[in-house]
């Protein structure tokens, strides 16, 4: 499977907040978009792609939003503010979630609460994992096995402590190119090169 880990370091883990925050700087609205150009496709979705959220804003745990292609039940509709409702609802019904704890709600949406550090841990440990950097291999030199990970920022950059972390797990760092782009660009390409390999 593919998944895209997106860390959203500014976005509430509160539901109702998340959906306050829709157009106040914090970038909520970007992660429909990310979320749309990682799974959908015309006329249906892809059953081999997952899209991980971690959202941050929180007092206690972060939680991690799972989106995956080969479970997602039907969705009311595909546009930003139906997207985010959506993840708002998964949201609500994770709220009381301790350490840990996950629960997945009836469209198949999961919410754990979990670190970005433990989970991008916890997949070094088993799959390939690759963060975005435009100093990093460029991805047209690189084959990919069918199980890769890849992770990247929204609008908000990565602590330089963290790159550090994750190269010390084995995470590799990957280039789409010399340009700074949107987290929703970098996952059309990324599927692009992915669709072409042989």
């Amino acid at each position: 499977m593919i998944e895209f880990i997106v860390r959203a370091r500014s976005a509430p883990v509160a539901a109702d907040r998340f959906l306050e925050a829709i157009g106040t700087g914090v970038g909520v609205e970007y992660l429909a978009d990310i979320v749309r150009h990682a799974i959908f496709v015309s006329q249906g979705h892809r059953k081999d792609t997952k899209a991980t959220l971690v959202l941050e804003k929180s007092q206690f745990y972060s939680r991690v939003v799972e989106l995956d292609g080969s479970i997602l039940g039907s969705l009311p509709d595909l546009h930003e503010r139906a997207l985010l409702q959506v993840i708002s609802d998964a949201l609500r019904a994770a709220a009381s979630l301790e350490k840990n704890e996950s629960v997945c709600d009836g469209r198949g949406i999961k919410v754990t609460a979990m670190s970005f550090e433990q989970l991008v841990k916890s997949r070094a440990e088993e799959q390939v994992v690759y963060v975005l950097d435009t100093s990093g291999q460029d991805i047209r030199s690189e084959q990919f096995p069918e199980d890769v990970v890849f992770v990247m920022t929204d609008h908000t950059p990565m602590p330089k402590n963290t790159y550090k972390s994750m190269a010390r797990q084995g995470v590799r760092k990957l280039s789409l190119g010399p340009l700074m782009l949107h987290a929703a660009q970098c996952v059309t390409i990324i599927h692009n090169e992915l669709d072409r390999q042989p």
